[in-house]
């Protein structure tokens, strides 16, 4: 019987770390982004963290995220002790702040162990991040079939489009990578799976998610363009040409069924009429007339979008700005640190918003100037160590693209919504933490030395003269 089990590869592989490792990694990478599965995300966290406990003793060597992370969580330990509320810093802490640093060590972890199954992972990894876009497309076409018409601005199962716009992001940039620097067989798919991210998120009237979408892709073939120097360059100038060609036709379709897009301009420059706290605490009132003036027929819609569109948003960035430079300690790190802030200034404000709508600025509002400053250096680090990492090596690395253009999305889109909180905190530390580690894993397996003492980078420069 014990023989028989032995040979059985399905017991094999049931009893693996391999499997159940990336059984769970994919379930928790696959739902993060989604809405209504915090139960499942937690309990894939916790599976994940608990393999990993079991495995540390062989992983542990691999746990090196670095000075700025380590930075960041003292600092993060440290900041209940010196807030505005001791018992809500110490919550947010582990319901938010602390579970990014949890996704970092998964993410770590789960590289550790998979790192030998390598070749293609990115793709695979960016297939698993497309899995919402993929139901969010599937719902669509049946709304679509049962309706008889094309349902402009269906989030499916989402509760708000942003969360498409993420997961597809990350994905694009993912599959991007696999093309630029994966086995050729994959090519193909990762080139269909982006195209219907680009869908999903012009079907779902995620505009940013679209920008951010096309904005991914290119600067991964970008990267690779501007660090390579091999006649394979031009594949990359044609990867990100592609991506920009695709964008735009699908954004001239979004375009004429969206309006949001061709009344935007003008509706963000009333966004920066009046002073920013006074047009929260009171309204529009003090505007309006130069609103009319300005606008005559469409004065009404403007100011309409300062109140709850567009333009509230510019409004929302300049009271968010101004309390935080008010406010240079930040609050008690929770997610309604502006709304408490704003409350100071007048009890029950005209013009609400939970967050100002941008990263940077509601994390300087709970944790203060040196929190956010303290997270950018960690961003900027797996920037550079990709960045490094493409200029030395004779190979192209897909976990390198990944960690420029992965940390340069995020710290972008921090500056247009607030992500970085919750489950996205989670989607940046869990697959930028995976990408570091692979590629110092890669990086340690190729470096081998001659009898002189050089080290000479053997496999990538083999690869590097294999021909495609």
């Amino acid at each position: 019987m014990e023989e028989n089990s032995r040979s059985n590869p399905l017991i094999q592989s049931l009893s693996n770390a391999t499997f159940w490792t990336g059984l769970f990694a994919a379930c928790y990478l696959a739902v993060l982004p989604m809405a209504s599965t915090i139960a499942l995300r937690n309990v894939a966290l916790l599976g994940l963290l608990i393999g990993l406990g079991w495995h540390f003793s062989r992983i542990r060597s691999n746990f090196r995220l670095g000075m700025p992370v380590m930075l960041w969580a003292l600092y993060l330990i440290a900041f209940p002790l010196f807030s505005d509320d001791h018992s809500t810093a110490w919550q947010s802490l582990g319901g938010q702040w602390g579970r990014g640093l949890l996704a970092m060590l998964a993410g770590v972890g789960v590289a550790s162990i998979l790192s030998n199954k390598n070749r293609g992972l990115a793709f695979y990894l960016g297939l698993i991040s497309s899995l919402p876009i993929l139901v969010h497309l599937i719902l669509f076409i049946v709304k679509a079939w049962t309706t008889s018409s094309i349902p402009w601005g269906y989030w499916g199962r989402e509760t708000h489009h942003a969360d498409l716009g993420y997961a597809a992001g990350q994905a694009v940039i993912l599959l991007a990578a696999a093309i630029a620097a994966g086995p050729k067989v994959l090519r193909p798919w990762s080139a269909a799976l982006i195209v219907a991210c680009l869908l999903s998120t012009a079907l779902a009237n995620s505009r940013a998610g679209f920008a951010f979408c096309v904005l991914g892709g290119v600067s991964v073939f970008a990267a690779a363009y501007l660090t390579r120097t091999t006649h394979r360059r031009i594949n990359f100038l044609v990867g990100a040409l592609g991506v920009i060609v695709v964008g735009t036709a699908v954004l001239a379709v979004a375009i004429q069924e969206d309006a949001r897009w061709k009344t935007m301009t003008p509706e963000l420059v009333a966004g920066f009429h009046g002073d920013a706290i006074q047009l929260q605490c009171e309204g529009t009132a003090s505007i309006e007339p130069l609103i009319i003036a300005n606008h005559g027929d469409q004065a009404q819609r403007i100011i309409n979008s300062v109140q709850y569109g567009d333009g509230s948003r510019v409004v929302v960035f300049r009271a968010g700005l101004a309390l935080a430079l008010k406010h240079p300690w930040g609050s008690d790190g929770s997610r309604q640190a502006f709304q408490k802030m704003l409350r100071q200034e007048c009890a029950n404000p005209s013009i609400t918003m939970a967050h100002t709508h941008d990263g940077w600025l509601d994390t300087i509002l709970a944790l203060g100037w040196g929190g956010a400053s303290l997270y950018l250096f960690v961003l900027l680090n797996f920037f550079r160590q990709g960045y490094l990492c493409l200029r030395s090596e004779n190979g192209l690395s897909e976990w390198a693209l990944v960690l420029v253009a992965l940390s340069t999305f995020w710290m972008v889109r921090g500056l247009t919504d607030s992500v970085l909180r919750d489950h996205m905190l989670e989607m940046q530390g869990f697959v930028l933490s995976f990408a570091l580690t692979i590629m110092q894993r890669q990086k340690r397996k190729s470096l081998m030395r001659d009898p002189t003492g050089v080290l000479t980078d053997v496999p990538y420069a083999i690869a590097s003269r294999r021909p495609r």
